[in-house]
């Protein structure tokens, strides 16, 4: 969960640093025990099911996190029907059955003669999105300047919005994406001098993308990009009574494409967007909330701390034992689009929904010929 969980466990909630004649305050902190901590993710995709078990370091510890081997791991349903976990690797436990939409189901974890449990809740009902659109927009974005100062852009895009209806049994979710730029490196053609996009110069001596091979290729090579800040919540607006959930930003794409590129040689194309849908819990959206928040947090007063997430594992045999943990209980539906989103706000956008789910690598190319996932601006 981002190692927010190996954070919540240091004993130390801050670091005072005193600057004087550079030298560096470092304080005495008490080492505290171990403490277990249980990460978990489960959802009706069997791929996604996991629970790591690791134990907490110390603030100033340099050591490697501590992986949990040998822990009897297990989802126990209402009717006391277990969907057993299997270790695949140190503190990493896969099950070997998948979980129902509309069951209820607690986690258990045995380790040493302690046994740790989490409440029963109950997998929501498959998540769905009632529309996914686009709009033209300004971003504000700060960029490092020639004179390495930080300094303010506007970035010209296209904003990706969802729109979700909200039931009785589902008015939680989570979403993250997977933004893929398709480019081509073709060394038989020229620079487009009537071209509109904000190009590096580039002379007829430039470096192919592949140095090694000194033969010429056209290559068709895609580039990936992943949410890795805050988690992308969606909830109802309070007190509006709203059915729906709209407007709900996905990820924003810029216009100059060659920002997303490794070279000034690889020519952008167009996009897949594969956006993951989660429906969670009211618990769970709490839980993310509160963790958003922490990471958020700019140094005030005010600024929540680490104590005030809390999980939901306990110690059975011995409350005054703490494991930090969340039993996230989720259910999960993907989605894939083509975006062709032109080069400025007065050209068309091209969006289309993709039926088909290819494994695709996070990068890479291939010579001569598109990869079997390519797709075309029609």
């Amino acid at each position: 969960m981002k190692h927010f969980l190996q954070i919540l466990g240091a004993t130390a909630l801050f670091l005072i640093v005193l600057a004087s004649c550079e030298e560096y305050y470092r304080p005495d902190i008490e080492e505290s025990p171990r403490i277990l901590v249980i990460e978990s993710h489960v959802t009706n995709d069997p791929a996604q099911n996991f629970v790591r078990l690791s134990k907490t370091r110390n603030y100033y510890s340099t050591s490697p996190i501590e992986w949990i081997s040998g822990a009897k791991v297990e989802l126990v349903g209402l009717d006391w029907k277990t969907i057993t976990a299997r270790e695949e690797s140190a503190g990493y436990y896969s099950f070997l059955g998948t979980p129902v939409s509309g069951n209820k189901y607690k986690l258990r974890v045995v380790y040493l003669k302690d046994t740790y449990e989490s409440e029963y809740v109950t997998m929501p009902p498959l998540p769905t999105i009632d529309s996914l659109y686009t709009r033209h927009e300004v971003e504000k974005e700060y960029r490092v300047n020639a004179y390495n100062v930080p300094e303010l852009f506007n970035v010209p895009g296209q904003q990706i919005y969802i729109g979700a209806p909200v039931t009785p049994q589902l008015e939680y979710y989570r979403f993250s994406y997977r933004a893929i730029i398709q480019w081509v490196y073709n060394p038989f053609t020229v620079d487009d001098p009537a071209s509109t996009l904000i190009r590096p110069p580039r002379g007829p001596n430039y470096v192919r993308p592949n140095p090694e091979d000194t033969s010429y290729h056209v290559l068709y090579g895609w580039n990936s990009f992943e949410d890795t800040d805050l988690f992308n919540l969606a909830s109802p607006k309070e007190f509006s009574g709203s059915k729906v959930i709209v407007d709900h930003e996905i990820v924003s794409l810029a216009y100059n494409s060659y920002q997303y590129l490794d070279s000034t040689v690889q020519d952008p194309r167009h996009w897949i967007l594969i956006l993951d849908q989660y429906g969670i819990t009211r618990e769970s959206y709490d839980f993310h909330e509160q963790i958003n928040r922490q990471f958020s947090a700019e140094g005030s007063l005010f600024d929540p701390v680490l104590t005030q997430v809390k999980g939901n594992m306990r110690c059975m045999n011995d409350p005054s034992k703490i494991a930090l943990g969340f039993f996230d209980m989720n259910s999960y539906r993907q989605y894939r689009y083509f975006l062709n989103i032109g080069v400025n706000e007065n050209g068309p956008v091209i969006l289309r929904k993709l039926n088909h789910y290819y494994d695709i690598p996070i990068p890479g190319f291939k010579k001569d010929e598109p990869p079997f996932f390519w797709e075309l601006n029609f």
